[in-house]
């Protein structure tokens, strides 16, 4: 299943881009934070901040008047805490997002590679360092400023021994210029 994922997101990508259609550039600076939604695997109790940075990607069509279909790179650095302790994790990778309302709301997908530099907290091990993190989201633009949620969740993908995932609900508030 996470392969079909994978690839369709992957060929949703690559589709514009044979298209040959470009998106509106645009940068965006923000933070994020949430808690978990992890209970019925996790013994521990979440909380993080990201800080993010996205990269408007040059493909993107237009699907009707006012909806478009584009990508991005999407990059946070977080620090993820439980209890009294905590540590970063980095993630790099991409979004499709659909535009509508001429660009006032945005749906977004994504996936993003996920480095977690401590995996145990508490009594939760996270089986290794490399993990994969996917999302769904929305946001609502009032240009300059973005109001978003994001519902995410981060595994290993049974890389390793212990794999019990992590599903963080997240507000964000960013800057886009």
């Amino acid at each position: 299943m996470r392969l079909l994922i994978l690839l369709t997101m992957l060929g949703l990508l690559l589709f514009p881009l044979a298209a040959g259609a470009e998106s509106k550039a645009y940068q965006e600076i923000g933070v994020r934070g949430g808690t978990d939604d992890s209970r019925h695997n996790l013994q521990e109790n979440y909380n993080t901040g990201e800080i993010y940075f996205l990269q408007a990607l040059p493909w993107g069509t237009t699907l009707g008047d006012q909806t478009t279909l584009s990508s991005r790179f999407d990059m946070g650095a977080s620090y993820l805490n439980v209890k009294e302790s905590g540590n970063v994790m980095l993630a790099v990778g991409a979004d499709l997002v659909l535009g509508l309302c001429n660009g006032g709301i945005e749906l977004e997908i994504g996936f993003r590679p996920t480095w977690m530099f401590d995996h145990t907290y508490g009594q939760d091990n996270f089986g290794g360092g490399l993990q994969f993190s996917n999302h769904v989201g929305l946001a609502v633009i009032w240009q300059p400023l973005v109001l978003s949620y994001r519902y995410q969740h981060t595994s290993n993908a049974h890389l390793y021994e212990h794999n019990p995932g992590l599903n963080l609900h997240l507000l964000g508030l960013g800057y886009r210029f």
